[in-house]
């Protein structure tokens, strides 16, 4: 067994040195410190109670509330392990992951998701202990937690390299697999993320959480303000307009969100250059690249840094970053910068290897593997899929990407998203960058589709912006010149909207299902 630090503790750092100091605000609700180490000590007592015991699985269901917190703080305290349910899945999907994780309890401790628990409740185990806000529970949530104290003794020692959160990945291939953080993976990812900002949480800052504690970006976000003492925000989800008012009200100095939420923001809010946003300092995208206009708009109305992060679950979140100044030299003189997802945070080593496992050099491509005190501890029984990702402390990402001689880190799309047309490989984040700069196009993404000349070749997905039109001929010109002849895409499909998972990331593989049905595909 290993001592170290632990989450909770530095949390009730921050209570003993600031009770009163705002934790949370939610939905007009300020939670001090003290507040919330109470909640969380009362819900500890409560699993205790109810027999939770070391590394046993507590599952919630919620949008995201102030009980995610005090959740994962609680089974910090008693070495258990938080598995945040995915809420916008379809009933089954959740059950697979309630059975997965072999939850020991669930809970579900606000009315927004009635519906979804009575759906879980026949494909759950009946046995299985629910504690909910609704009469769906076997218990009412505020009644259990009124039962409890909030004073304890927790006395036994964890482990730091026992698991605290367990989070599903998005399954972009086949079902989705419970990712075990440790303790020491969320210090770790504490560590490299407060070194490698420049704007730092502490008491009197404040962040904006909108995206969902269910993702790694979501509940990292939460946890890492929190353990700097500094105050959240938390949205129970992500509504453009209100995340515009409470940036300009609460004085906001640090946000993260994905390319989509900023393209609604500025796209859906009224008057967005007419809203004050000077008080925010750093605004943190991920997910995916950012295109050359998205953020030269975005600059124009946010006027702040901003980072754009890389990572995965598997990686407890980002471990590598593009700089402000990264940035602004992309819109200088470097646009292809943008493409880059930056360079290793403090703490994270990289190396791109081919398909034997050979170190590969510069500007050669090949699978990214990375290095890092916050690689996950495992898959959740499953020893053959960690044994495939987790090889001697390296997690192999699955991700096709190439290093160049300053560093910078080039994401060649997932090597499987990669399209092999007569021989040559098509990298779609190239083709996007450019059709991105389109006038009439809102949003793209380009996949691959079979031909019987060239084996497959690329198909632009295009969502319109209001009142615009676009055809094949049109978007071939436009393209003529700035792509070589193979890469330019023939063929063109326009969509209302282009589908995405809860992290904003493209769901390639749900665009490419209907064109190979019937087709063998050679990559994937």
């Amino acid at each position: 067994m290993e001592h170290g630090m632990l989450i909770h503790q530095f949390f009730d750092y921050h209570t003993r040195r600031n009770p009163e100091h705002q934790c949370l605000l939610f939905q007009g609700k300020s939670f001090n410190y003290a507040a919330i180490a109470a909640e969380s000590i009362r819900i500890a007592n409560g699993l205790r109670d109810q027999g939770i015991d070391r590394n046993d699985r507590v599952a919630t269901l919620c949008e995201n509330c102030p009980e995610v917190l005090t959740i994962i703080l609680a089974c910090s305290r008693i070495g258990a392990v938080a598995v945040p349910l995915n809420y916008r899945l379809a009933a089954p999907e959740v059950a697979y992951i309630l059975n997965d994780a072999q939850a020991k309890i669930l809970i579900a401790p606000d009315m927004a998701l009635v519906d979804l628990l009575t759906s879980i409740r026949p494909l759950a185990d009946p046995a299985l202990p629910i504690i909910a806000a609704s009469a769906q529970g076997a218990e009412n949530w505020q009644h259990w937690l009124s039962q409890y104290q909030d004073t304890a003794q927790f006395t036994d020692e964890i482990d730091a390299n026992a698991g605290i959160l367990q989070l599903y990945t998005s399954g972009t291939t086949g079902r989705p697999k419970g990712v075990v953080s440790s303790q020491r993976n969320i210090i770790a990812l504490y560590i490299s993320s407060s070194t490698s900002v420049s704007v730092k949480a502490g008491p009197g800052t404040r962040d904006l959480v909108c995206a969902p504690n269910f993702h790694i970006g979501g509940v990292g976000t939460l946890l890492l303000p929190v353990l700097a003492g500094a105050s959240v925000v938390l949205h129970s989800s992500f509504n453009p307009m209100a995340v515009v008012d409470d940036l300009e009200k609460h004085k906001i100095d640090n946000m993260f969100i994905v390319p989509a939420m900023i393209m609604a923001i500025l796209d859906y809010v009224p008057n967005i250059e007419q809203r004050d946003f000077s008080s925010l300092r750093q605004l943190l995208y991920g997910a995916s690249p950012i295109s050359t206009g998205l953020l030269e708009r975005a600059l124009k109305i946010f006027k702040c840094d901003f980072y754009q992060c890389y990572g995965m679950t598997e990686t407890t979140g980002t471990i590598v970053s593009l700089s402000p100044e990264d940035h602004i030299r992309a819109l200088r003189d470097q646009p292809e910068l943008l493409q880059s997802c930056g360079r290793p945070q403090a703490g994270v080593e990289v190396k791109v290897v081919d398909a034997q496992g050979n170190t590969l050099g510069i500007g050669e491509t090949g699978e990214l593997l990375i290095h890092s005190e916050a690689n996950m501890l495992c898959y959740y029984n499953r020893e053959q899929a960690t044994a495939e990702t987790l090889q001697d402390g390296w997690i192999h990402t699955g991700d096709s990407a190439l290093i160049d001689e300053h560093g910078y880190i080039f994401l060649r799309d997932r090597i499987k998203d990669m399209i092999v047309s007569g021989g040559e490989n098509i990298y779609p984040i190239e083709i996007e960058n450019i059709l991105s700069q389109h006038p009439a196009i809102g949003d793209v993404a380009v996949i691959g589709v079979p031909c019987t000349k060239f084996g497959e070749t690329p198909l632009a997905c295009v969502v319109l912006k209001p009142e615009q039109s676009l055809d094949e001929a049109e978007m071939i010109e436009f393209c003529r010149g700035q792509l070589a002849g193979y890469k330019i895409p023939r063929q063109l499909k326009i969509f209302d909207v282009l589908p995405r998972n809860p992290s904003g990331k493209l769901l390639k593989k749900d665009l490419r299902m209907p064109f190979w049905e019937g087709h063998a595909r050679g990559i994937n």
